[in-house]
Formats: C-alpha cells, structure tokens, sequence
C-alpha cells in the first residue's frame, strides 16, 4: 500500500462521511463545564441560555461531571449564564452559532464572599486532575473512558502545571501504571505499560498520528497525554504491547487568553514561559495559541549546562459552520551537557564472570559522572495539517497528516564498568553504540469517521479509518574501521599528553576528564544515509454496541500492511547504497472483542480479549543474521470495573499479557523466536476529591513479569530485567480552609526492588521519594497570579531510575544499562494571567 492508497482510503471515507451529511438535521449546540476555583465539577448548576433576538430562554443543569449542553438549537446569537449556591454567577459574552456547529463555553464560578466572576474557556480539564473523554482524533472516537473496556487514563494541563512536570518522565510517575524505559538520558526515552517496553515510534502518537518518541518533547506544548494500558494493536495498528501514547497539543482558545511564566531551578537554570491564545477575523473565524519556552543556566550538577527552546504555533480557521482546518508547527531543541551519563555492565551466566550494577546508586550531583564536554543536542520539528468535519450531534470526520524530523546528536558519556569494584571507563555514546541512529523522519497520516446510529432497539458508536507512517532512520557512513576518527573507541582521560594519563575511574571517585583531542564525534564529516524504511498502513473498525441499558459489546479490529527496506553503507562503498538482507512485508489481522456490563450509568464492569500484530526483529546473531524474524503476535486477556461519582473516578483491572520474544539457540545456531514473556498483573487508579478541600490522584500497579522457554536453564521463568513487582504513586492536593487562594500538595512514589540481571542473582532495592509543593493564588494589579515552589525528592534518595534489558529478551537496549535518577531539586515559578 503506497501514499496514492493513503488517498484512495480518505477519499472513500469522505464519500461516506458527506452520505450520512445529506439528512443531517441544520440546528446547534451550545456545551460547557461548571467549575469551581479548584476546577471541581459543580453539579446541580443552573445554567440558563437567552437567544439575543427573541429574548426566549432555555434553562439546563449541569450533570455529575459539571457538564451542561443545548444539544439543537436554530443558528444565532446567545448568551448563557451559570448559577450555583454560594458562587458568584457568571455570564458569557455573545455567542454565534452557526448551522451544524457545536460552540464550547467554560465556567469557572468564584465564591461568592469573594464577589467575582470569571469565565474561561482555556483548556478541557473536569474536576481538578479528572479527565473524562479523550481526544477526537482516533479509533477511541467519542465514547466515555467510563464506558471504555480498556485502562485509559490521562495527565491533564492542570497536573502539569501544578506540579510543574518540564517533560515526559516528570510527569509520568504521577499515572504510576505506566513507565519508561531510558535510551540516551532523561529525555529521551521509550513509555511503556504493563512491563513490556516500547517501540521508537509504535506507541506513540501527536493528535493521533504516529511520532518518533525517542526525541526530546516539551510538556508546556501540550494540553494532556493519554495513555491507553496493554495492546493497542486492535485499534492502532502492529506495535509492542506496551500501549499508546497520545500527546494532545493546546488548541485555540475562544476568549483571548494570555500567560506568563518565569522558572528557577537547580542552580541557575532560569526559564520563560508564554502561553498565548485567542480568535481574530470576521465571525472569528481563525484561531491562534502561541507557546514558547526558553531556558539556560546550570543544573543540579556543577558545570553542567540545560537550554531547552520551544517554539509551537496551533491555527485553526473554521472553513465554513462545520468545518474546521487545523495547523500546527512545533520546533524544540534541547541542549544538555554534564548531567549523569549511562553505566553499562555486562551480566554472564557464569556467575564468576559476571559484571554488575552496583546496588546502591550513587550521588547523581557529583562532577565526573558525566562530563560538561558530553551530553545531547536534540532537535524535533513537527508540522501538522487536520481537516475536522462535524455533520451534527452524531456524526463527525477527521483527517490529517504529520511530518517530524528530529536530529539527534548524541555525545553523553557512558561509563563502561570493567570490574565489581567499581571501575570504570568512559567513552562516548555514539562511539559506544556507533550505529546510535542521529536522526529519524517521520511522516504519519489517520482518516475516521465516527458516529451513533441504530438498528432496531440496538444503539450503535461506530469508528471505521485508517491510520499509518512511514518511519525513516538514518545512521553515519562509516569508516571501514571504527580506529579512526571521528568514530574511535578510546575512552575519556584526564590528560592526553603524559603517558601516564588516567583513564579510569571508580563510582566511589568519579573522575573529571578532558575532552579528547580528536574533537566530537561529527556525522557532517562522514555523512548520513537512511538506513531503512518502515512502512505501515492500516485499517480499523470499531462498533460498541448497545444492546441495553446494562449491556454492550465492542468489536474492534485492525488489518494492517506492514513492509520495510533495510540499507547497508560504509566509507568502502563510496557512499553507494546497498540493498541489505533485512527486507520483509507481512499483513495480518489484529482483533479485540469486549463484554460490557453497566449496573449503573456511571459504572461498568468489562472482560476484554485482543491479539495483536508486532513487526518482526532481524536476527542480530547466527547463521541467518540480518534476516528478519516472523512476525510476533501478542495476546491479552483483561478483566476490569470502572466508577465515576461524583467527585470521583476509581478504574482497576486484572490482567495477562503474553509477547513471544527471540534469542540464539544454539542447537541450530538460528536467532529465532524460542519463548514468551508472561506478565500477570492487577492495576488501580483512584482521582477526584475525598474532600472539598482534599483532592487525590494515585494507584498501584503490580507485576509478575517472567520469562519462559528461554532455553536456559538459568534463566528461565526469572524475572525480567528492571521491573518491579510493585509501583505506586499518590498525589494529593489539600486546599487551607482559612486562606483563600493557598493549596499545598504532596507526592509519594514507591518502587519495588527490581532484578539487574537475567539470572536475577542480584537485584536493586526498593526507593521511596517525596516531593512536597505550595501554591498561591490572588490578584496582583488586578490580574490572576500564582506563585508555587515543588521540592522533588525532599529526602535526596539516590536510585536507579531505570534498568535496560540485554540481548535474551528480544527487546534488547543494545547492552545493559542503568540510568540515575534525579537529586533533591528545587523548582519556583510565577504565572501571570492577563
């Protein structure tokens, strides 16, 4: 399937789409939330609708989540008003609608001691940490995650802020069912749930379309990420079953919005934030949200430097009263120099041969672990075009496409440990692992349609698209030997002009080295080639059926095409392309079906079964080294129960989760596919308030993750490498009574101790880390202020943040690694809205 079917597949689902439009009713909507000032729901709101002409009104109450909606109303002019016992009511400016068009409008309701109103209509959050729909972008399409059979859960804009999360792996310990898998640093790095670790870009997607996610990302550019837990492959299409990712990007806002912020952390790293949005043009038509972030100084270790610049445009122009054009450009580059570099150790299954990770992590603030001449230099650039087109109240459409290109100049030191006493050497990443790719192009596409319609007394919510990329990943030309330079393996030393140089070190004694003589590693001197291509495209299909108010059943399913071109290239080639051995194509099926039973509206209790389609690997070893593997197939088992009141959500599930996995067998010297990685598991998250004045967002996620059919004795039916059987995290939010405007908050993390090795012979402790947060909120020269200072891990615990799994896996890192977490850091900020 090439690009010419890409538009072959849109073009039918827009002939679709524009048949069920031909009986669509013209009438509006006018929908919204209720909140307070804490961003609870408020329920039982009055909110009353006026049209401007006739003066006629029409009068809602909000339900459990604070939702209110005029579902069809004739094309005009409006206003609404929200009242709530012991809140200041509130009125919206003049709202158009237009036939077909659905206008959204926010409350946030002041207290009425404090005799103000304001309106907003800035981001989606419900309910403080709470999120209650995803998305409209994908197979998800638009039904309630209470009345998903899946775990799906978000990280709103509000949590971000509040607990000022800079990127990704901040952020994600706050949904503790997922996790991550570190490639090159803090920054770059693979989600994952369940155990199982992600792909480069599989799992992962901008606004529904596929990214590469080992590039760095800027969490002030997004308004949440979604997370739906296990196989994804029944509804995205062939990937690890580690789940999917979905990075939601700030949209326009209706009202003119403006924000400001200035950051202080670790020493002298300052940052400026602006978040800038609003509508402009006749009938305000286009819409606009500008974010930009620019930030420098040293980290927390001394002689380290981080600059991040953030660059993200998000348009929209409404085409016509239902039809909407979405653009949006991002540009980030993230420069981080002296933090922590990797420990590589090479494990043996002779015991007395074995090189292992210490235990005890050490100091992450200590020079020498890293050097200020090494680190990473990332830069991502993402553009993105999506057509969204509203029928009526049931019925909508969504295309789009993606194009990133992100480069990767990677020159973090790797401290490579020789011994158990704890010496090591220090080489460059990328000499280190020369085939580290430097760059990746991407360029991702999705087409639905979604709707409700019924058969009979049998209500259907339908989502038939497509959805695929085309994943290009570039490695250096290298020379015919890895001796010269820029390539060359030599590790790091105090001096390059005494023979007596040193050239080791010790974690106990960490050394300061210089930079080598021969200059960086630089692919513009030698050349970048693409060396290979993935290309997926899919179709999916989706039905949750109602069969009555207390059962549904939900099909789902994906038929994908999947081919890939494999290149080989070297200076002795004079830079001609070679067709390597590594080309393969396969197609296949991956279903899911569901059992839903409802007691209650508000509750569900579901059983989920899925297959799913994986890539094949090459063989990395063996007689038929380089050629690819068959394709693997995933199977998941799930049983769950989901309830929303009216201050809480609660989800938890049980589950099975079986990946086959690939190693050398050395009966036949073949790398083939020889066993399976089983996890078991049990899940749970709790949000909302347990008092007006106290919020919660925590859970608990345990594990049995083995391996069996290993073929070794020794390892089989161990443990995998750097997961725990328990992880947990619990975030709370306490309002002062007495105060207004005052909020503290604290967060507990656990981590179970986790094996290093595939013979689990030794193993990492448990952690614990703490952070605690204050916020203050007022009026400053008539403008919204807020103050907050977080300190992440108060108690200065060092760890290991996380632990990469060898070659018997299937999912190798490429070696054994492990990552330190962050020290005590201490982060203030000041927002302005103006």
């Amino acid at each position: 399937m090439h690009r010419s079917t890409y538009s072959i597949v849109i073009a039918t689902l827009l002939v679709a789409a524009k048949a069920v439009a031909q009986s669509a009713p013209e009438m509006g909507q006018i929908a919204g939330t209720v909140r307070d000032p804490d961003q609870a729901a408020i329920s039982g709101s009055q909110v009353i609708l006026t049209n401007q002409q006739s003066k006629a009104k029409t009068t809602a109450t909000t339900d459990g989540q604070g939702v209110y909606m005029f579902p069809s109303i004739p094309p005009g002019a409006y206003t609404v008003e929200a009242n709530a016992a012991g809140f200041q009511s509130s009125v919206s400016p003049g709202l158009s609608v237009a036939a077909g068009q659905r206008v959204n409008f926010d409350f946030v309701l002041m207290i009425a001691a404090t005799r103000e109103s304001v309106s907003v209509s800035a981001g989606t959050v419900e309910n403080a940490y709470r999120v209650d729909k995803v998305a409209v972008a994908g197979p998800l399409g638009t039904t309630a995650i209470v009345n998903l059979p899946y775990t799906v859960n978000v990280l709103s804009r509000q949590l971000i802020d509040d607990t000022q999360s800079r990127n990704f792996k901040e952020a994600a310990k706050y949904l503790p069912l997922i996790s991550f898998q570190e490639m090159q640093g803090p920054e770059v790095l693979r989600p994952e749930t369940r155990g199982f670790q992600g792909s480069n870009m599989q799992n992962d997607l901008k606004d529904g379309m596929g990214i590469a996610v080992t590039t760095p990302s800027a969490m002030e550019e997004y308004e949440q990420v979604e997370v739906v837990n296990g196989l994804g492959g029944p509804m995205y299409g062939p990937a690890n079953p580690s789940g999917m990712f979905n990075f939601v990007t700030k949209r326009p806002t209706n009202e003119p919005f403006r924000e400001f912020e200035l950051d202080y952390e670790g020493r002298t790293v300052a940052t400026a934030h602006a978040d800038v949005g609003g509508r402009f043009g006749p009938h305000q038509m286009f819409g606009y949200r500008v974010n930009g972030v620019l930030a420098d100084g040293t980290g927390y270790v001394s002689d380290s430097q981080l600059r991040r610049q953030l660059g993200a445009i998000a348009l929209d122009a409404r085409l016509s009263s239902n039809t909407v054009m979405e653009i949006n450009f991002s540009y980030y580059n993230l420069f981080q120099h002296g933090y922590p570099g990797w420990f590589s150790y090479t494990p043996s299954l002779t015991l007395s041969k074995n090189i292992l990770l210490p235990a005890d992590a050490p100091d992450p603030t200590r020079e020498g672990y890293g050097q200020s001449f090494s680190g990473v230099n990332l830069t991502s650039k993402i553009g993105e075009l999506r057509f969204k087109h509203t029928f009526n109240s049931h019925w909508q459409f969504v295309a789009g496409g993606l194009d990133q290109l992100a480069d990767r100049n990677i020159t973090t030191a790797v401290n490579s440990l020789i011994d158990n006493k704890g010496n090591y050497k220090t080489y460059f990443a990328n000499t280190f692992q020369p085939t580290l790719a430097p760059r990746f192009h991407v360029y991702s596409n999705l087409g639905y349609l979604m709707g409700k319609y019924t058969t009979g007394k049998i209500a259907h919510d339908v989502v038939i698209g497509t959805g695929g990329y085309d994943f290009a990943t570039y490695n250096p030309v290298l020379p015919t030997s890895l001796t010269g330079t820029p390539f060359a393996q030599t590790a790091f030393c105090t001096s390059y002009t005494s023979p007596s140089a040193v050239c080791q070190a010790n974690v106990s004694n960490p050394l300061v080295f210089v930079a080598p003589p021969t200059g960086f590693p630089s692919y513009t001197k030698v050349g970048l080639y693409i060396s290979s291509t993935i290309h997926q495209q899919g179709i999916n299909v989706a039905d949750t059926i109602t069969i009555s108010s207390h059962w549904l059943l939900r099909l789902a399913a994906n038929q994908a095409w999947t081919w890939t071109n494999n290149y080989t290239d070297s200076g002795a080639t004079n830079d001609v392309r070679l067709p390597g051995k590594g080309n393969y194509v396969f197609q296949g099926i991956s279903p899911a079906a569901s059992l839903l039973f409802k007691p209650m509206s508000n509750m569900t209790v579901y059983g989920t079964f899925a297959s799913s389609l994986q890539a094949p690997d090459l063989a990395t070893g063996g007689s038929n080294i380089n050629q690819p593997l068959p394709p693997y197939r995933s199977k998941e088992g799930e049983v769950g129960y989901k309830l929303n009141v009216r201050r809480l959500t609660f989800t938890t599930a049980m589950f099975r989760v079986e990946r086959p996995f690939a190693l050398l067998n050395t009966s036949n010297n073949l790398f083939q596919i020889v066993g399976d990685q089983v996890n078991y598991g049990v899940e749970g998250m709790l949000s909302g308030r347990i008092l007006p004045s106290l919020m919660v967002t925590g859970g608990l996620s345990v594990l049995d993750p083995k391996l069996t059919d290993t073929g070794i004795a020794a390892t089989n039916h161990k443990q995998f490498v750097g997961i725990p059987n328990y992880k947990s995290n619990i975030l709370t939010e306490y309002r002062l009574p007495k105060l207004t405007g005052v909020f503290f908050n604290f967060d507990w993390q656990h981590v179970g101790r986790r094996p290093s090795d595939d013979v689990n012979s030794t193993w990492t402790p448990q952690y614990n880390t703490f952070d605690f947060g204050l916020r203050y909120s007022t009026k400053l020269i008539g403008k919204i202020t807020t103050w907050r200072i977080t300190v992440n891990n108060i108690t200065n615990v060092h760890y290991w943040s996380t632990l990469g799994p060898g070659s018997i896996t299937g999912q190798s890192t490429g070696s054994y690694l492990g990552h330190l977490g962050e020290p005590r850091l201490v982060t203030a900020s000041m927002r302005f809205n103006l």
